[in-house]
């Protein structure tokens, strides 16, 4: 076949292609409002229509007789040659979107796509091809965002359903349009029964407000939030944190509203069952503190080493003669309104020695310290002083910030019974004194007859007699302790007990006194311990002497089995004083009696149970002395179990720390 000629498969088809001359052709390649491209079978372009000069930008004098490549890319230019071969010799209709992916390219050599529609057609007798081109920059861009807005969509609803949330879209009637997996685990509903549902009628919602309300807000406002209570599938309640946000269209009117959901009716039954607990402590702490305002006694709670007042009762503002500020630290306290604490014996205290500072700073227990408060009037009110750090444990109600101190504190006012005692030390010591000289003179005579009958000087005693004079003998030297014992209470009660302090080794002191009490008891074993060759406190030997010599006498008396008495010595350089422990193994002082210990004529009833004799003033004695060398005395005990007594005394100027240690 020759070119030009029509294939036998189009010449005899009764589809064949229409035939038209040159000259008849041109007023229709002009109406159509694609580009129209004639080329013959070399792919010559033959004609064009104005739309394909705007559409490539090429004039049409440019075109005509250029090869329809021109149009193409280069990249596709050796791939058309072959595709228009294989269509001229079989042609046909080929209509446009057919899903091929065409590109052309202007004049300027930019590209763009299109879609052609194929047609075979007879111009002036001899077969060419009329391709109609469509510019589809514009539909692509379309597409591309609409595919793109498809993806998001779908990425938006996959992040929704990767949500913990209820979260759930519904139109303005309120029909489920979108429900995520939260809203399937919270509500049960699964989406599919969940769409085109009435969202507040399958939730069964109940409004803090009515609906109307919520819906007038987010028109105006384009947004809600508050909490809904809603029934969930199995008829259980809900209570959710509700926000909604709507969206609206270019006229402004609500399209849809997105609704979020979260769970919080866990966190509202805690809520409801931490009030209930906080109101429950709330009416006990009112009532505790009806309770402790009934009381006359002065009672606080202080946190912290500085000891902040957390809570104090009404004695308490009488017992000071100011008003405590809740959280005021307790130096803040005292310097603000001129008021200052003194010792037993008048001299002043160091905060160090305030009992308060010493249990929340030190942990320490303090049992009726004696204190005189001078009161911002200038009046001055003797009072007994306890301090109890309070533990608390962890996962318990804590009475103050976490991880801070917490002590109670008692202070007993005993302006009466420091009256009632002056009058009675007045009385024991005229009492005590009147008694020394008949004493001294009675144990004089028997002493007398007991020497002169050992020396056979005068009759000889029957064993009865001689009996009776030791027996003489001993009760006058109890009654003359007794009477020492008494008078050094009245003394130290009067003021008139005068310390003749000296540099002392109390290391030897402890040791000789040790040594001479071990004389006096077989089934004890007294040692004492320390790592120092010598511990110089600036003290009165005598008085010192007299205390130790009591608390060991004391845990060999109260440890009636026998046992290992243990005394021990240390430096505490830090707080510049030397430490002294006596520990038995014997029976203990009740916990009930700890309080009351270091009272005068105070005994155990255990020690009486055990017919244990004493006077009951010796501790009180010990304590008093110590104090008043600027030292404490206190102890730990269980019954059954044993007692340790510890005393503190000042180190003396002498006293090297640097000193190594020596074996004791």
């Amino acid at each position: 076949m020759s070119d030009g000629q029509v294939p036998q498969s189009v010449a005899d088809s009764s589809a064949a292609p229409p035939s038209i001359s040159s000259a008849n052709i041109h007023p229709f390649l002009d109406i159509s409002p694609d580009a129209l491209v004639i080329v013959d079978r070399n792919g010559n372009i033959v004609l064009v229509n104005g739309q394909t000069e705007a559409v490539f930008g090429y004039a049409r004098s440019e075109l005509l007789g250029q090869p329809l490549e021109l149009l193409l890319p280069q990249r596709f230019h050796a791939a058309h040659a072959s595709h228009r071969e294989r269509y001229f010799s079989a042609p046909r209709t080929r209509p446009m979107g057919i899903g091929l992916n065409l590109v052309g390219r202007r004049k300027d050599g930019t590209e763009f796509p299109v879609e052609i529609s194929l047609n075979p057609l007879l111009l002036d007798g001899t077969l060419h091809a009329l391709g109609a081109v469509r510019d589809v920059s514009a539909q692509r861009a379309v597409e591309r965002e609409r595919l793109q807005q498809a993806q998001q969509i779908r990425l938006q609803a996959d992040l929704l359903n990767l949500a913990h949330d209820a979260i759930f879209v519904r139109d303005p009637a309120s029909r489920v349009s979108f429900w995520n997996s939260g809203a399937e685990e919270l509500y049960g509903w699964a989406e599919q029964e969940a769409l085109g549902r009435v969202s507040h009628v399958l939730l069964k919602t109940r409004f803090p407000v009515d609906l109307a309300t919520i819906e007038a807000q987010v028109a105006h406002d384009g947004q809600w939030e508050g909490e809904l209570v809603q029934t969930r599938r199995d008829g259980s309640t809900v209570i959710v944190e509700s926000r909604w946000a709507g969206v609206r269209d270019e006229q402004g009117h609500p399209t849809t509203i997105m609704e979020i959901n979260r769970d919080i009716t866990r966190r509202r039954e805690l809520e409801q069952a931490e009030h209930a607990v906080y109101a429950e402590t709330a009416a006990r702490l009112t009532f505790m503190q009806q309770v402790l305002d009934a009381l006359p006694s002065g009672i606080y709670l202080v946190y912290g080493r500085e000891a902040r007042l957390l809570l104090a009762n009404r004695a308490t503002a009488s017992v000071w003669g100011a008003q405590w500020s809740t959280d005021q630290p307790m130096l803040e306290f005292l310097a603000t309104n001129g008021i200052a604490l003194f010792d037993a014996q008048g001299y002043p205290m160091q905060p160090e020695q305030y009992a308060t500072l010493r249990a929340v700073g030190r942990g320490e227990t303090v049992l009726q310290q004696q204190e005189a408060i001078r009161r911002p009037g200038g009046s001055s009110l003797p009072v007994l002083v306890s301090a109890l750090p309070l533990l608390q444990q962890p996962g318990t109600d804590q009475l103050g910030p976490l991880g801070e101190a917490v002590a109670l504190v008692v202070h007993q006012d005993v302006t009466a019974l420091k009256e009632a005692e002056y009058l009675k030390d007045e009385f024991v010591g005229i009492v005590a004194h009147e008694l020394r000289t008949p004493l001294a003179a009675l144990r004089g005579f028997a002493d007398m007859l007991l020497v002169q009958t050992a020396r056979r000087r005068g009759p000889k005693l029957a064993d009865w007699q001689q009996e009776a004079l030791e027996e003489i003998e001993l009760a006058v030297k109890r009654l003359v302790d007794l009477t020492e014992e008494l008078l050094d209470v009245t003394r130290l009660q009067a003021g008139r007990l005068l310390l003749q302090r000296a540099p002392t080794n109390v290391v030897t002191l402890a040791r000789r006194i040790a040594t001479f009490l071990q004389q006096t008891t077989t089934r004890h074993q007294i040692e004492v311990h320390t790592e120092h060759a010598s511990l110089v406190a600036d003290v009165d030997p005598g008085r010192v002497e007299q205390v130790l010599t009591n608390l060991i006498g004391n845990a060999i008396k109260y440890s009636p089995q026998g046992g290992l008495v243990t005394v021990t010595l240390w430096e505490e350089a830090a707080t510049g004083v030397v430490k002294i422990s006596v520990q038995d193994h014997g029976i203990g002082i009740p916990g009930s009696q700890q309080a009351q210990i270091f009272g005068r004529f105070t005994r155990a009833d255990n020690a009486q149970a055990w017919g244990i004799s004493g006077t009951g003033l010796g501790l009180y004695i010990c304590r008093e002395l110590v104090e008043r060398h600027g030292g404490q005395l206190w102890f730990e005990s269980r019954e059954n179990v044993g007692s340790t007594f510890f005393l503190t005394l000042p180190i003396g100027a002498h006293q090297k720390s640097s000193e190594p240690p020596s074996s004791p």
